[in-house]
């Protein structure tokens, strides 16, 4: 994960001179570091209007209105902040008044103009600080897995996923001790055909396992072990295995394919392990108690930014070989732009640089999901 550095004690004026006939000497100005106003703040206000990003939505109004519904539930059960995040002005209830009215002001907007002249004139736009208070933040995405598996050990099923044990207290013990101990015999709720897709549900945070009935199970997150994550992803670059910019959920599938002596090393370089629930739902409920929605539910640091309030994502192209469909929705745009509720959380999530885009659920949302590795803006808005 990214980690917050100190402030730089200067500002950057970079200046480009052209030496082409008539077009002169042209000045490029660096956007300003996002210098909190009080020690500890992850949010800075954009006061300048000429920083503002432009407010175009690139995904459907009906995602959007559940999502902002699903939040507004939140607030009527919770009136007080239960995670850490602090900030002037953004009690639950400035942040339950900030969705009323844009909702309301959405639902008005004819097109895409009106829209950002909406946000503009009746928000204040407040920025994460991101890394190293640049304001980028790195996004990647997650999604709901679907995968063949029993309730009982078979020759096919073999790898399990565990309930919380009874001796839990964190910190637990690490992967390699569970493993190596066989600490959770007894706590089992479902085996997989593989233990990379094992894995992969205890990074997604929840899966849905279809059953040789055809009877669907459902998990969800219950608790972590409480150590260190380490991404077997960035590992893998680390060691030379994979090139950075090549890194996406199918790449690491299928080095583990071509490579499966080597699933056990990677795997427990990383601590920290993952118990699960059944759950009666197949929609996931974030770490909020409300259902996420594709493309409208991102996950954070909730002890650094605001449980269930309004967010706007500015996500920068993947600078890869290969693109994907996330980036073909949008006709061809540069970016990706659009209004995400913060309803969620990941355990290795630490950091005001980090957020997570919900996709949805099977296999078309995972590959998209695993697509996402790349940079971008996270602005949190209240209502004037």
């Amino acid at each position: 994960m990214a980690s917050k550095r100190d402030i730089p004690m200067v500002f950057m004026l970079v200046v480009i001179c052209v030496a082409v006939l008539g077009s002169g000497c042209a000045v490029v100005k660096k956007r300003p570091l996002l210098v909190p106003r009080e020690s500890g703040d992850t949010l800075v206000e954009i006061t300048d209007p000429a920083l503002l990003p432009k407010f175009r939505d690139d995904y459907s109004r009906e995602t959007l209105l559940l999502s902002i519904d699903n939040s507004l539930d939140y607030y009527k059960r919770v009136k007080e902040n239960p995670y850490g995040f602090h900030m002037a002005g953004f009690s639950h209830e400035s942040l339950e008044n900030t969705l009323k009215f844009f909702r309301n002001g959405f639902l008005r907007c004819r097109d895409a103009e009106e829209l950002n002249d909406f946000v503009a004139k009746n928000f204040r736009v407040f920025q994460a600080i991101g890394k190293a208070y640049e304001g980028q933040v790195h996004f990647t995405g997650y999604g709901t897995p679907i995968y063949d598996g029993s309730l009982t050990s078979t020759g096919e099923f073999r790898y399990p996923l565990y309930k919380i044990p009874s001796d839990f207290r964190k910190p637990y013990y690490t992967r390699r001790e569970i493993e190596e101990r066989n600490l959770l015999k007894g706590n089992e709720i479902a085996y997989l055909k593989s233990k990379l897709d094992a894995y992969l549900i205890h990074v997604q945070g929840s899966g849905q396992i279809r059953l040789p009935s055809g009877e669907m199970v459902y998990v969800g997150y219950g608790a972590d072990s409480g150590h260190k994550y380490n991404s077997i992803g960035r590992m893998l670059v680390m060691d030379g295995k994979i090139p950075e910019e090549e890194l996406t959920l199918s790449t690491l599938i299928s080095y583990f394919d071509q490579n499966p002596h080597e699933l056990d090393y990677y795997l427990r370089k990383n601590d920290r392990f993952i118990f699960f629930k059944r759950v009666n739902y197949a929609i996931p409920y974030g770490s909020i108690g409300v259902p996420v929605t594709p493309m409208r539910s991102i996950a954070t640091d909730k002890k650094v930014f605001p449980a269930g309030g309004l967010a706007f994502a500015v996500i920068e192209p993947r600078k890869a070989k290969k693109t994907w469909k996330f980036w073909k929705q949008g006709k061809g745009d540069a970016e990706k732009s659009f209004f995400v509720l913060d309803q969620d959380t990941g355990s290795a999530i630490q950091t005001p640089a980090r957020a997570d885009v919900y996709f949805g659920i099977g296999d078309q949302a995972m590959y998209e999901a695993g697509n996402l590795n790349t940079y971008g803006q996270l602005y949190y808005l209240l209502k004037r």
